[in-house]
């Protein structure tokens, strides 16, 4: 029987056994962590019962094919699973995926198409072979279209008919539910009052399915079927609004050793009630866009030495109230593992990074399209990272979807357009500079609680750019000297 085991090198390429280590025979690219079923031992080398999707091109469709694999035979084993955080490119929007240890997944996001169904899809293809993906929890971190719109297609998605791809235990948000434009930014969010001179949101909702269809735009509405329908699955569905403090909410990853502290949004008394302040545009002026963006779902992770910040899209006005409350009550926002809030925005401000001081900053954007295309991410932004990432790296990581991707240019194309609501119009452009993206710009950060590694995908099959340090108790970071490119 193949016996269980977790790589314990940084990457490892897994070659067809007894076959040449041509590119023709490469299997797979495992990274740290990575489990495998090892056979045994044979010519020097470890086989593998390894099986994958294959296309097959007579049929037109994917088939699962078996095969024997082959490492090294000085390739290293460990005995414990690690944690394993996926930045997920998602175009113009976010979305990640947190594994534990012991397997258990968080959603956080899921961009606005079907960027995560596809990745989904193929990374847990072996499982979804058989059945439906768990996840113990699904957070919108807030309503924009390009943080949950492409989580209504992944609960929608069937891994065949009748047969959903996920099987989702909680889904948490952060209240606010968007109404069409046409009823004004005061109604925007249902209810709103002025309190000691300010504005509030006052009608903050716990569930999305028991609010009415003429308070939803057009992409809550799908949403609230999307959760409505999970429900009918999963009687027990927990949905859930969080706000700062509620760490409770993820005690269920405890057994992994795995801590959450919930830091946003900040909910404020109104009235008697539970409300958020309306924040303000660059003019002064209330802003519904800024107001969603800055009350988002924000979390801190720990994991031994290793910390995590999930950023959403928070915005200046939202950081410096943040970093106050922050202060207030004598808590950190220090952490090793940055997701830059707001895809790169020139709306931030200097403070929250400098009071962050990560090792590793990811930014999750990618131009679409004209309508979707805000310069992100933003020069000045960029360098304050380096500015203000931790003082004593040397040479801090900085890492942009969309500049992790490979795109090949193909040359003369006729494309179909697509329109506004992501769909393929009937109309064709022609172009001689037609490019294909042909990797994803996807970055797994690994850790074990003390030695992290960071891997992005290159264009050729198997090439990878890796980097690995430690974090001892203090926080401080030591890099390891090691190639970063194979």
């Amino acid at each position: 029987m193949p016996e269980i085991r977790y790589i314990d090198d940084d990457i490892v390429r897994v070659y067809k056994f007894g076959e040449p280590r041509k590119r023709e025979n490469l299997l797979a690219t495992l990274f740290w962590g990575d489990n495998v079923r090892v056979v045994g031992k044979e010519d020097g080398q470890w086989k593998l019962d390894f099986t994958r999707r294959t296309w097959n091109q007579q049929q037109g469709k994917y088939e699962w094919t078996s095969f024997v694999g082959a490492i090294p035979g000085e390739a290293k084993f460990r005995d414990e699973p690690i944690l394993k955080v996926r930045f997920v490119d998602v175009g113009q929007g976010d979305a990640a995926i947190i594994d534990t240890p012991s397997g258990k997944l968080v959603i956080v996001d899921g961009g606005e198409g079907d960027h995560l169904r596809h990745y989904v899809s193929t990374a847990w293809a072996h499982v979804l072979r058989f059945e439906a993906l768990e996840c113990e929890a699904i957070v919108v971190t807030h309503g924009d279209a390009d943080h949950f719109a492409g989580l209504t297609k992944i609960l929608d998605a069937p891994r065949r008919p009748n047969n959903a791809m996920l099987d989702v235990k909680r889904i948490y948000h952060n209240g606010l539910v968007k109404a069409p434009t046409k009823v004004g930014y005061k109604n925007i969010f249902g209810k709103s009052e002025m309190i000691g001179g300010h504005r509030y949101a006052v009608e903050l909702e716990d569930d999305v399915r028991t609010v009415p269809e003429s308070r939803l735009n057009k992409y809550f509405r799908p949403w609230k079927r999307a959760v409505t329908d999970l429900g009918t699955r999963n009687p027990n569905l927990d949905v859930r609004r969080l706000s700062f403090g509620d760490n409770d909410a993820f005690d269920f990853l405890d057994d992994d050793g795995i801590k959450v502290r919930v830091l946003g949004p900040i909910v404020e008394d109104g009235g008697g009630k539970p409300a958020l302040p309306y924040l303000h545009n660059e003019s002064g002026g209330y802003s519904a866009s800024h107001t969603i963006n800055g009350h988002s779902i924000v979390l801190q992770l720990f994991y031994g030495n290793v910390r995590f910040l999930f950023g959403a899209d928070l915005n200046a006005e939202s950081e410096a109230g943040l970093l106050k409350k922050m202060r207030d009550d004598g808590l950190s926002l220090a952490s090793d593992v940055l997701k830059v809030p707001h895809h790169g925005s020139h709306d931030f401000t200097p403070r929250m990074l400098e009071a962050v001081r990560p090792v590793v900053s990811v930014i999750s954007s990618g131009d679409e399209s004209l309508s979707k295309e805000y310069i992100h991410p933003r020069a000045g932004l960029v360098g304050a990272l380096g500015k203000y990432s931790r003082p004593t790296v040397e040479k801090p990581l900085v890492y942009v979807t969309e500049m992790v991707a490979f795109f090949e240019r193909v040359g003369h194309a006729r494309i179909r357009e697509m329109t506004e609501a992501g769909n393929e119009s009937s109309s064709y452009i022609e172009t001689r500079h037609a490019y294909v993206k042909r990797t994803f710009g996807i970055v797994h950060v690994r850790t074990d609680g003390e030695r992290v590694l960071v891997v992005t995908h290159g264009g050729k099959p198997g090439q990878k750019e890796s980097y690995a340090f430690r974090v001892d108790e203090q926080g401080d970071v030591a890099f390891e000297e090691k190639t970063s490119v194979v």
